[in-house]
C-alpha cells in the first residue's frame, strides 16, 4: 500500500525577539562651581612718618694751592768776548768752509793722528783735528775758537744744570783752587785780544795746577743726560792752551798736553757739554760755526 507520505509540518517561525532598550542613563549636570569667597579687604596701612633729610656733612676744606715756583733767573755771563785781530783771523780761516759739519767729517776720514777717545763721533774727530791744526798754525786764533765755543755754550749749561752747578766753581770770582770757569774764560778772552806778559800772568793766576781727576776720567765721566758737567774743565783747558807749551799728547791730562792739543780736545769738551738725547752733534757744530764767524 502506498503509503502516503506524511508531510512534515513546517516549523513554526519564532517571533523575533524584541530587544529591550537599556534604560537611558541620565547624565548628571556638571556641578556648579562654588563662587570664590570674597577677599577680605586689607586694612589700610598707616603712612610711614616722613624721614628727616640727613644733614649734609660739610665738605673738607681744600688745601690752599702752593704758588708755582718761579724758575730762577740766571744772570747773563759777564766775561769779555774776543773782538780783536785773532778773531778776524779765525773768521778768515773759516771763510771758505760752506758746511762746517761736512768739513769735520772730511777731516775725520783723512790720515792723521789717532783721535782722542772721547771724540766719539766722526764729526767730533774732525772737530778735534780742525782745532788742533788751527792752533798749531795760529795759536791765538785757535784759542779764540775755543773761548768762543765755550762762551757760546756756557748759558745753555747754566740753564740745564741749574742748582746742581751751585758751589761747583762755575761762577764767581775765585774758588778753592784757581778761578771759576766763567772767570777763566774771561781771562783767556782778554789774553786773546791782547797777548802780553801781564794778561798771561792773570791767566796763570786763575789756573788750578792741582786737580787729580778730570771730568773724562771713568770715576767722573757724565752721561749725556748730565752733559753739562763736561764744562767744569773748559776754563782749565783754555787756560792750559795759554800757559802751556809743548807736551805729550798721549797723557791723560792737560797738565802735560801741548797747547794745540788742549785747543782741539777743548772743542770736543765744549760740544759734548751741549750734547743731549735731543740735541745732535751736527746741530751743535753748526751753532759753533755761527758763533766763531759772527
Amino acid at each position: 500500500m502506498a503509503r502516503a507520505k506524511a508531510k512534515k509540518a513546517a516549523p513554526k517561525k519564532k517571533a523575533p525577539a524584541v530587544k529591550k532598550k537599556a534604560p537611558a542613563v541620565k547624565k548628571k549636570a556638571p556641578a556648579k562651581k562654588k563662587a570664590a569667597p570674597a577677599k577680605k579687604k586689607s586694612a589700610a596701612k598707616k603712612p610711614a612718618p616722613a624721614k628727616k633729610p640727613a644733614a649734609k656733612k660739610p665738605a673738607p676744606a681744600k688745601p690752599a694751592k702752593k704758588p708755582a715756583k718761579k724758575s730762577a733767573v740766571i744772570a747773563a755771563p759777564t766775561f769779555h768776548v774776543p773782538t780783536g785781530p785773532a778773531r778776524q783771523r779765525l773768521r778768515d780761516a773759516l771763510a771758505w768752509v760752506e758746511d762746517f759739519v761736512v768739513e769735520c767729517q772730511r777731516l775725520a776720514t783723512e790720515e792723521g793722528p789717532l783721535p782722542w777717545q772721547h771724540a766719539d763721533t766722526l764729526e767730533l774727530v774732525g772737530l778735534e783735528r780742525w782745532g788742533t791744526e788751527l792752533a798749531k798754525s795760529d795759536r791765538e786764533a785757535g784759542i779764540c775758537a775755543l773761548v768762543l765755543a765755550a762762551q757760546h755754550g756756557f748759558p745753555r749749561v747754566l740753564e740745564a744744570g741749574g742748582a746742581e752747578l751751585d758751589s761747583m766753581g762755575f761762577r764767581g770770582d775765585e774758588v778753592l783752587d784757581g778761578a771759576s770757569v766763567e772767570s777763566q774764560l774771561d781771562r783767556c778772552a782778554k789774553w786773546v785780544d791782547a797777548p802780553s806778559q801781564a794778561t798771561l800772568d792773570v791767566v796763570q793766576d786763575g789756573f788750578d795746577p792741582t786737580r787729580q781727576l778730570h771730568t773724562w776720567d771713568p770715576e767722573l765721566q757724565p752721561h749725556d743726560a748730565k752733559s753739562f758737567f763736561w764744562y767744569y774743565e773748559l776754563g782749565q783747558l783754555a787756560s792750559a792752551a795759554v800757559v802751556k807749551g809743548d807736551g805729550d799728547a798721549d797723557s791723560t791730562s792737560y797738565y802735560y798736553w801741548p797747547a794745540a792739543v788742549s785747543v782741539g780736545r777743548g772743542l770736543v769738551v765744549a760740544a759734548r757739554g751741549m750734547r743731549t738725547d735731543a740735541v745732535e752733534v751736527s746741530a751743535i757744530l753748526r751753532d759753533l760755526y755761527v758763533s766763531m764767524t759772527a
